[in-house]
């Protein structure tokens, strides 16, 4: 079905791609558009990777608490474009064309092609409200829900649902497997919806077919994470990875007692409704009445809802700090609201219309993530004044083959991207862990200042540990301040140079 759709559209397919890497190029400042994408977050991922392909070993040699796939997907960014996002955008775009073609299909389930044309250009805009920069993990997990949606409203569409096809569960089984490896509580989408798929089959008494979805499920996931593991367990980094990105995440995500998180959870769908509320009832729409409304099989039906309830609980289950970004993932249910909402359009389906809906919804996109705002003149020209970035990276350049520490995660993690520093120290970048979590990281960062391992070290007022640095006897006898900075007027920076030539590697 999904070989027929493609040779019939290729038209539309095609025209999904350039809309694709149209707007991301005005909506992601991993485009080139941008002198330079400042998130820390991708910095980080960015530099991890590039450290991995660099022939460090993740999590022991160079460190994170994230899932590995990411700096796996990074590293490949990097080795297109080492000191720019270039390969990201190229990567980016990639993921969303998958993302646009894969919603066209799921809306292609109930409407004509100019509606399902509709609804794949408008559902990446419904997407954007929280993607902030670009390239957050939660962003390439939610292409693969929407790869994975897809499939499961194909199989639940109609009421005597019974053999499902074991491509598509192979299919099922690698998109769970690579977000297991970025971000693990966001697996529980796939949780009821392939519970649905099984306990269907089973009372369909289809056993043979339900051994073959269970195999290629499990094939699927194989395929993604025997090759991690493989990795992992040939630069004897296996257990270290389980104890960080499995234990530690686990201590570190504050889940506390069952009263607890109820609160929690309640208080966010409260803040939701109050606070977003078009966003939030575009979800809801899909989640809760698209199933119920246009799915025929019951399974299904329960499925769908326990899907999204389910992952927000998941995503808002601690008291930690709450991202915007941290929304993307249930944003996809708004592919479901908006076949919901265009089954009572009615529009001509002629070419006039393809034509000019690809460019006003491409224009609203491209204005709802304004990052022209006032400075749209310094953009064109190339000459907006310079950053932190830009001045921390000028003094770290004038050195042959430079290191740096970065005691935060903050604006210093892009130093290490634009200077194309190589990280030569496990914690050459701070994630944001508690030192009672973590003691671990403190410790070996306090060693390197004594140390001298490194020629520059970044320290920001705002950094978890900065009382605990900026009075370090270590760093006030051996670095002196070379540069300060106030970050774009949020908070000070300081750039601190070894004093002397000795340096120890």
């Amino acid at each position: 079905m999904i070989k027929k759709e493609i040779s019939q559209d290729k038209k539309i397919f095609f025209a999904l791609f350039i809309y694709s890497f149209l707007l991301l190029f005005f909506c992601t400042k991993m485009s080139p558009l941008y002198p330079f994408n400042e998130w820390s977050d991708i910095n980080l991922y960015f530099n991890i990777g590039k450290a991995m392909f660099n022939g460090k070993t993740l999590y022991t040699e160079a460190f994170d608490h994230k899932g590995p796939l990411i700096f796996f997907i990074y590293g490949i960014g990097y080795l297109i474009s080492n000191t720019s996002f270039l390969g990201m955008y190229l990567i980016e775009c990639i993921f969303w064309v998958v993302m646009t073609c894969a919603a066209y299909l799921t809306a292609r389930l109930y409407l004509d092609k100019i509606y399902a044309f509709l609804v794949a250009l408008v559902f990446p805009v419904i997407m954007l409200a929280h993607s902030f920069n670009g390239g957050s993990a939660e962003e390439f997990i939610a292409v693969l829900q929407v790869v994975s949606l897809y499939l499961f409203i194909l199989y639940f569409k109609d009421k005597d649902a019974s053999v499902h096809n074991p491509a598509y569960m192979f299919i099922h089984g690698a998109m769970c497997a690579i977000t297991l490896l970025i971000k693990i509580n966001l697996v529980m989408f796939w949780f009821f919806p392939l519970a649905a798929i099984f306990i269907n089959i089973l009372l369909q008494r289809e056993y043979s077919n339900l051994i073959k979805n269970l195999i290629s499920f499990f094939c699927g996931m194989l395929l993604i994470i025997l090759p991690i593991c493989i990795y992992l367990l040939a630069n004897g980094a296996l257990s270290e990875a389980w104890y960080i990105y499995i234990d530690l995440n686990g201590t570190y995500a504050m889940i506390g007692e069952i009263s607890r998180i109820i609160e929690n959870i309640i208080v966010r769908f409260y803040q939701k409704i109050r606070f977003e509320t078009i966003e939030f009832s575009l979800v809801l729409l899909g989640a809760i009445y698209f199933p119920i409304k246009h799915i025929g099989n019951r399974w299904g039906k329960i499925a769908i809802p326990l899907s999204f309830l389910s992952l927000f609980a998941s995503i808002f289950i601690t008291s930690n700090q709450i991202f915007a970004y941290y929304s993307i993932p249930y944003d996809v249910y708004a592919l479901l609201a908006c076949i919901v909402i265009f089954k009572h359009v009615r529009v001509s389906s002629s070419k006039k219309v393809y034509i000019l809906s690809f460019f006003i919804v491409l224009i609203i996109g491209i204005k709802q993530k304004d990052f022209f705002g006032a400075k749209l003149d310094e953009l064109i020209s190339r000459k907006s004044p310079p950053t932190l970035i830009d001045t921390f990276s000028a003094h770290v350049m004038q050195e042959k083959n430079p290191t740096l520490l970065n005691l935060g995660l903050n604006l210093g993690n892009g130093v290490f991207t634009k200077a194309n520093i190589m990280p030569n120290v496990r914690y050459f970048i701070s994630p944001n862990l508690h030192y009672s979590y973590y003691p671990q990281m403190r410790d070996e960062q306090t060693k390197y200042i004594q140390n001298r391992q490194t020629q520059f070290i970044i320290l920001c007022t705002n950094d978890y540990n900065y009382e605990y640095f900026s009075t370090l006897p270590a760093l006030n006898e051996y670095y002196t301040i070379i540069d300060e900075n106030d970050g774009g007027g949020i908070r000070p920076y300081y750039l601190y140079k070894l004093k002397d030539a000795i340096h120890i590697k």
